[in-house]
């Protein structure tokens, strides 16, 4: 009984600790929105809440391509995810401070001029944009901190 009680009394904490988290990731979604220049991919990212920002356009956008990928465009050109979640987990500290509002994730993601969106939900508003996010640089920077495995390493 102790230890169940001491199971949930850590379970507990576990979640007011990331609760209480104030800079986390916002809710965000995105897809593909066609093919930019070369290295680079085009997204569309809807973020939810009431005032957006392009800081929080560019960080969701970065944070879709390194961790969810992203689904088709007109084309069916489909982004697969550079790294899993384990990794994010796995290199905490370095996602913290790379995913920051000011970060060097800023570095990596463009608005496209022209394309905002602002949409009403039922629990409030989402604001989107099309962003063009430099891969090629992306992945070698990620590479470059041994965060993610370059896609020569399995041969």
């Amino acid at each position: 009984m102790k230890r169940l009680l001491s199971l949930t009394m850590l379970l507990i904490c576990f979640a007011l600790a990331t609760i209480a988290k104030g800079d986390d990731m916002p809710k965000y979604d995105i897809t593909g929105a066609g093919s930019g220049t070369e290295g680079t991919v085009l997204v569309k990212v809807y973020v939810h809440g009431k005032r957006v920002g392009d800081e929080a356009l560019k960080r969701a956008a970065v944070h879709g391509i390194v961790f969810r990928g992203c689904s088709g465009n007109e084309s069916g050109a489909r982004q697969p995810a550079m790294a899993s979640p384990a990794v994010e987990q796995e290199n905490a500290e370095f996602f913290e401070r790379f995913f920051a509002e000011d970060g060097e994730c800023q570095n990596y993601a463009s608005v496209v001029a022209g394309s905002y969106d602002r949409v009403k939900t039922k629990k409030g508003y989402k604001t989107g944009a099309i962003l063009q996010v430099d891969k090629t640089a992306l992945r070698k920077y990620l590479e470059k901190a041994g965060v993610i495995r370059s896609l020569s390493s399995g041969f």
